[in-house]
Order: C-alpha cells, then structure tokens, then sequence
C-alpha cells in the first residue's frame, strides 16, 4: 500500500480493504465447505446427498461475493487485489457447479478433476489476495493433521 507523507496508510486503500473483507471472507468460508465435500468425493464410496444443502449453502455465498465484489471500487494501489477477488469470486461458482455435478449418479472422474482444478483456480486467486493487502491472509491448513490423511486415504482406494 501506499503512504501518504504523514506515514500512515492511503485512506482509500483502507477504506476498499474494508469494503472488500466481507467478500473475502465468504468467498473463502465457501471454499472450504466445497474443499471439504472434494475430499468427501474423494475419499468415500458413501451416499453423499446430505451434502447437497452444503453446497448450495456455499453456491448462495459464491453468489452473494459475486454481488459484492462487482460493487467495489479500488484505488489503483489495490486494483490488482481486486483482480484477484473478482476472479476467486467467480471461480468460487464455477466451483460450486462443479461440486454439485459431483453428486449426479452418472459422475465421473472427468467431473471430479473439474471440480479440483476449480478448487485449485480458486485457491490460487484467494491466495494473491492474501498477498497483495494486508488483512487478507488465509490459514494454510498444508501442515494440519488432517492434510496427512488425504493423500492415504486416496492411496487406500487405487
């Protein structure tokens, strides 16, 4: 961010860090409800038709971050940040189709890679806002007790 010559942060940028943490938030609390269902598909051969609601929940979030970003302005200092969350934002519904193209019976690995390349496509633009500003960073959950077992479990199922 830039400095006026006071030494304190441009007041703009804050004022649009502001407006733009709300968004952020759902966008990434939507992701992870989806990320958690992939390792669901992933993971288990069990019925998955509870978590339809889920990930409607996280496709009214994606469409409720979608509303908010397109009403945001960014001063030029944070214009590439607001890139970046307009793309996570509309990653975050394709992701969210594709999650529930997951639950149709005739599914296949062709849908299952969509929705982990959308994951990811998502990921990587909520990751560059976390960059970009500050108060946008994100837990990584690489080092969780639970990101061991992922990799295991799906080793167990080839």
């Amino acid at each position: 961010m830039n400095e006026t010559t006071g030494g304190g942060p441009e007041p703009a940028a804050w004022r649009y860090a502001n407006a733009a943490r709300p968004a952020q938030l759902l966008i990434s609390g939507a992701l992870t409800q989806v990320a958690g269902f992939a390792l669901l598909v992933m993971t288990s051969n069990r019925s998955l038709a509870l978590a339809e609601v889920a990930l409607i929940g996280a496709r009214q979030a994606s469409l409720q971050a979608l509303e908010a970003v397109r009403g945001l302005e960014a001063p030029e200092s944070a214009s590439h940040h607001l890139h970046h969350l307009r793309e996570a934002a509309a990653m975050l519904k394709q992701t969210c189709s594709s999650a529930l193209r997951c639950l149709e019976p005739e599914a296949s690995e062709v849908e299952r890679d969509a929705l982990v390349r959308a994951l990811s496509a998502t990921s990587r633009h909520l990751r560059a806002t976390a960059r970009l500003l500050p108060g946008f960073e994100l837990v990584d959950l690489r080092q969780a007790c639970c990101a061991a077992h992922a990799p295991a479990a799906l080793m167990c199922q080839a």
